[in-house]
């Protein structure tokens, strides 16, 4: 997988950008993306991280997100909304146009594009709700719409487990995408812990922690399932439980709450009054991008219809015709099918009979004795005869005529498959597609109605007012919230994991609807199975995450020599051995040092998982002499995907430049300029042999 191009409208200093970015050829496969600090660069950064996966990319995002596992030093969590709240363009905001977006499109694994498109709008206050979101994604040549089936309820959920799948798991998302910040991070904390979360998104800890936890509900559902309603033994405990899971989601709520917001005390009591002068260039790109989304859904509309009315005027009608007469209809075929194979064979040896007939008549006549003219003619009927009886009797199931003489070859085959495939249709099917029609109805009209309000107001000279006020908690209270709110926590899990082993105790015991407890107990063993597996699976893997951490070590460190392997234990303790066992990575403890060990970490684990994600790196190379430097670049672009170097003005360049210029496929450079005094980012290729 590959990013074919990135669009930016409206996006922190991008008013509209676009960056189309060359498929990767033999060894070049590395884009380098130059501009000094505050110019873009790690906007880019979080748009690719937001436009993919939403909310659950913010963990992505450093200014946005400190790390949950960190100590009381590092910030706490921003919510979402508030840190799109600093997203849109303060030009969008002037002009009335509360939203911006981020479009991105990739090509698959198997050379098939998709394109992903979000838009965060906001309220006339220039806030942002999670539910303000619009996610569009289209997938192949014919850019069909990807949407959840019907019957869906969690739509944001469906939609987050298919960029997972298609894209890449968000648990594996931070070792392909980070910065230099992210990095310098990690390298403050104990490795065992970067090694540990490395290894559990590889082997898919999170979905399977997910899974137990479903499970261990699912059979405390069925036991009280099977409880007798009078009993009040089980009632009490019912009751337990549903005060402890109560208790347990009003803690979670405030642990959440307290994680994802950052105190910001802002309150701004005077309207803001601007004359607007100019359209703005976003505002004019958006106005198109709606234009072509509504042309992009009416045709997706024309489509779904002409599929719907092929399939009520062709599929549906034939199956009316009933089964009977489907089968007679397709044995039919099939015996005019052996008439024709019969035929060809007949017909294609009747073309060489006369030069065997020639050549017998000749054989037989040069036998010696010669025959006499009777019996020369009785042998020449017996072999014409024996010929003509090579076609006959015909072959079982064959037709004694064509019925249907203008099916011929593939086109009968393709007949009586598609007759075969006719019981298939369901009712699902018709209402699924005239669902698609009036979903791409319904978004065509969305669209059309949007850029027309948007056409009305690009003209405009308005006053745009805005008060903002926003109350928000201190620092010290957030935190205080967050650790008394996973303390108690703590204490709830291990009551309600009694609870519910005395429930299930108890309803033993009882013996009544066996089904329900059966289905329970299944439900607790592949719970138990499930926790046994993610106890045995870590250490099994370190292994291969030690040997290529080894290998990437030595390229990117200092004195690579005095390492023999890196070690990695099945606690996920790191060593790094000399050839007389010595650890000496107890002993260099520099920031270099540190921060090399961790890009050796990352390079790794993304090595180790096989996928081709893009590899984006925002300012890499902070805190590394110049020999790291250059090992690290080399390092990090040795690989087949597509690589995204953002650097600043100061880093690669010179030498560090020329140690990956073979792999240089393309390269840009962030300009600023300046509208009505507020900054805009703007793109520019740059010509790699000026690079």
């Amino acid at each position: 997988m590959h990013l074919r191009s990135v669009e930016l409208i409206n996006w922190r200093s991008y008013r509209h950008a676009r960056f189309n970015f060359p498929t990767p050829y033999r060894e070049r496969n590395v884009i380098l993306i130059k501009a000094p600090n505050e110019y873009g660069k790690t906007s880019f950064f979080e748009a690719i991280a937001l436009g993919i996966f939403g909310r659950e990319g913010l963990v992505l995002v450093p200014r946005a997100k400190a790390s949950l596992h960190g100590n009381a030093d590092e910030v706490i969590n921003t919510s979402y909304s508030q840190f799109l709240a600093n997203t849109l363009h303060y030009r969008a905001i002037d002009i009335g146009l509360a939203k911006c977006s981020v479009t991105i499109e990739v090509e698959d694994d198997n050379g098939y594009p998709i394109e992903l498109s979000r838009i965060w709008h906001f309220r006339k206050n220039g806030q942002h709700k999670p539910s303000d979101d619009n996610l569009t994604i289209f997938q192949g040549i014919e850019r069909e719409p990807v949407t959840p089936p019907s019957g869906i309820t969690n739509r944001d959920q469906w939609y987050s487990d298919w960029i997972a799948q298609n894209f890449l798991h968000p648990s594996l998302a931070e070792f392909f995408l980070f910065d230099g910040e992210q990095v310098q991070r990690y390298a403050n904390r104990e490795m065992s812990e970067q090694v540990r979360k490395g290894i559990e998104g590889l082997l898919g800890f999170p979905i399977l922690k997910s899974l137990k936890d479903s499970l261990a509900t699912y059979a405390q559902n069925q036991r009280l399932s099977a409880a007798a309603p009078s009993d009040k033994v089980v009632d009490q405990v019912k009751q337990d439980i549903g005060r402890i899971l109560e208790q347990k989601t009003k803690k979670e709520q405030i642990c959440d709450e307290a994680s994802m917001a950052i105190p910001k005390l802002q309150e701004e009591i005077d309207e803001i009054t601007k004359i607007i002068g100019s359209r703005g260039e976003g505002t004019q790109a958006l106005l198109q991008k709606l234009i072509q989304d509504e042309g992009r859904y009416r045709e997706e509309a024309r489509r779904s219809f002409e599929s719907l009315m092929v399939l009520i005027q062709k599929d549906v009608a034939l199956a009316l015709a009933g089964h009977k007469l489907r089968e007679h209809t397709i044995n039919r075929l099939e015996e005019e099918k052996i008439l024709e194979k019969w035929e060809a064979g007949k017909n294609e040896g009747a073309l060489n009979f006369n030069r065997f007939s020639k050549d017998f008549l000749h054989r037989i006549s040069t036998l010696d004795p010669p025959l006499d003219k009777i019996r020369l003619q009785k042998i020449i009927k017996a072999g014409e005869e024996a010929w003509e009886a090579l076609w006959y009797p015909v072959p079982n199931g064959c037709a004694e005529n064509f019925r249907h003489p203008y099916l011929k070859g593939t086109s009968r085959q393709r007949t009586i498959d598609f007759l075969q495939s006719i019981a298939n249709h369901s009712e699902g099917e018709v209402k699924e597609k005239a669902e698609r029609f009036n979903l791409a109805m319904e978004n065509a009209e969305n669209s059309k109605r949007e850029w027309q309000e948007l056409e009305t107001s690009i003209p405009e000279i308005e006053k745009y007012t805005q008060k903002l006020k926003e109350l928000s908690e201190q620092l010290g209270k957030l935190t205080s919230e967050r650790n008394e709110a996973n303390f108690g926590l703590e204490g709830l899990n291990t009551e309600l994991g009694k609870k519910r082993a005395e429930f299930g105790r108890y309803i033993e015991r009882k013996g009544t609807s066996r089904p329900a407890l059966r289905r329970a107990n299944f439900a607790d063993k592949y719970s138990t199975l499930i926790q046994e597996l993610l106890q045995e699976a870590l250490p099994r893997e370190v292994g291969g995450v030690a040997q290529e951490m080894t290998r990437v070590w030595k390229a990117m460190a200092h004195h690579s020599n005095r390492v023999d392997k890196i070690e990695i234990t099945p606690e996920c303790e790191v060593k790094m051995l000399t050839v007389n066992g010595e650890d000496l990575h107890v002993i260099d403890k520099s920031a270099g040092a540190s921060q090399v060990f961790t890009q050796a970490l990352i390079t790794a684990i993304t090595k180790v998982s096989g996928r081709a994600f893009p590899f984006v790196v925002d300012t890499p190379l902070a805190r590394l002499s110049r020999e790291q430097r250059i090992g690290v670049l080399k390092t990090f672009t040795d690989r087949t995907g597509q690589v995204i170097l953002l650097s600043t003005d100061e880093e690669v360049i010179g030498d560090k430049v020329d140690a990956i210029r073979d792999r240089l496929l393309v390269g840009f450079e962030l300009k600023i300029s300046t509208s009505n005094g507020i900054a805009v980012t703007q793109v520019q290729n740059l010509d790699l042999e000026d690079i």
